[in-house]
């Protein structure tokens, strides 16, 4: 037991020679103390989550589990934060040391409380808009608003702790007003955006998932932001626009489609009848007006079956009808139906569909019929029986 004493105030002498005012001891107590709390800063959040639930669990919300769930990640950040204090304590810091210390443990206690109010930020956001999901679109608007928050959230920390370390936030942004205003200046594009943004998500102009196009753009919004909205194209590409180009220009939502149109032009041949026509146009139009995934009233939509034009090389009957479904395959598939459907009538009737030709009628020509070449090379119609004619048809 002797040796090991002897063995410890030797290493304690060293630990001192080398200019360090902290024992040994106390700082190997300390480097334990950190390095056992950062080993179980999660076994710990989670004790104290869980028993912050059974505390409130007669008052079982889901606002309450998602604040304990959003409180794990900065309770991890307090239990560092209560090591660095112990650690320091251990130490036994003074003077200089000591403020530092002190200033760090303050610095660690003010980033746990902002830190914890920014995770309570979506979930409260997501309860103070429920009332208005039926006019807004909640998931676009809880992000948009969250991102806001947590920035002016961000800076308001960051302005406590540089106040706490000494620093004049206000002097400083003050001592930045030159340079502000020639950043307003520049930025005056980015609050154009940040406007723009608003007014999509309060006028509900475009959502999550909808499809929309523009003059440069025709996608999917994958996300609206303060700046920027992200599209993703049909070819899987992604795009970002600036919101005010989406606010400023046309903009279509094929998505806000209470119905989905069919219009198209069917050319029959001209030898059809009237009274082929009147029947294939009635068949037709009791095929649309009797299917149920048809929409046919009056009050909705408008729908058309009538012979249209005549053709070049055609008589065009016009079908202007809407589908209930507005799902891009199930439309397509409705389609498909309403072809073969026209093709069965039209061809049950003995008709034919037309498609562009030319015909060319001739009566007579201004000289009569022309002699035809002679194939043997003989007779009065060939160059090389002509007197004197040694030539060839090339050489003549």
């Amino acid at each position: 037991m002797n040796r090991l004493e002897q063995i410890w105030a030797q290493l304690s002498g060293a630990w001192l020679k080398t200019g360090a005012t902290i024992p040994l001891d106390a700082t190997i107590e300390a480097v334990l103390l950190l390095a056992i709390s950062f080993w179980l800063r999660v076994q710990i959040a989670n004790l104290l989550v869980a028993i912050l639930g059974w505390v409130v669990r007669s008052q079982r919300h889901k606002l309450i589990s998602e604040i304990l769930e959003a409180m794990r990640s900065p309770l991890q950040f307090l239990v560092l934060a209560a090591a660095v204090s112990g650690a320091a304590a251990v130490m036994g810091l003074y003077g200089d040391w000591a403020e530092y210390a002190g200033r760090i443990l303050r610095s660690l206690i003010f980033v746990f409380i902002f830190w914890t109010i920014v995770r309570l930020v979506e979930p409260c956001v997501d309860l103070l808009l429920s009332r208005y999901s039926h006019r807004l679109s909640q998931s676009t608007l809880r992000d948009f608003v969250s991102t806001a928050v947590r920035t002016v959230l961000f800076l308001l920390g960051l302005s406590t702790v540089l106040e706490l370390w000494g620093v004049n936030v206000v002097g400083l942004l003050g001592s930045l007003g030159l340079l502000g205003a020639a950043v307003a200046l520049g930025a005056k594009e980015f609050f154009a955006d940040l406007l723009a943004g608003i007014v999509l998500l309060t006028n509900r102009i475009a959502d999550r998932g909808d499809w929309i196009r523009t003059t440069d753009v025709d996608g999917n919004v994958e996300a609206i932001g303060l700046r920027a909205t992200r599209v993703r194209k049909f070819d899987k590409t992604l795009i970002t626009v600036p919101n005010h180009l989406l606010v400023d220009y046309p903009l279509t939502n094929f998505t806000r489609m209470t119905q989905r149109r069919i219009y198209w032009t069917i050319g029959l041949e001209y030898r059809t009848s009237e009274s082929q026509l009147k029947t294939i146009v009635r068949e037709i139009s009791d095929f649309i007006h009797q299917h149920e995934e048809f929409e046919t009233d009056p009050a909705k939509v408008l729908t058309f079956v009538f012979v249209d034009s005549f053709g070049d090389s055609s008589i065009n009957i016009m079908v202007y009808c809407f589908t209930r479904t507005t799902v891009w395959r199930e439309w397509l598939a409705l389609k498909e139906e309403l072809a073969y459907e026209v093709k069965r009538i039209v061809e049950s009737h003995g008709a034919g569909f037309a498609f562009p030709s030319t015909s060319l009628y001739v009566e007579s020509l201004p000289f009569g019929t022309p002699e035809p070449f002679p194939a043997d090379g003989g007779g009065e119609g060939n160059p090389s029986s002509a007197p004197g004619g040694n030539s060839t048809p090339e050489m003549a």
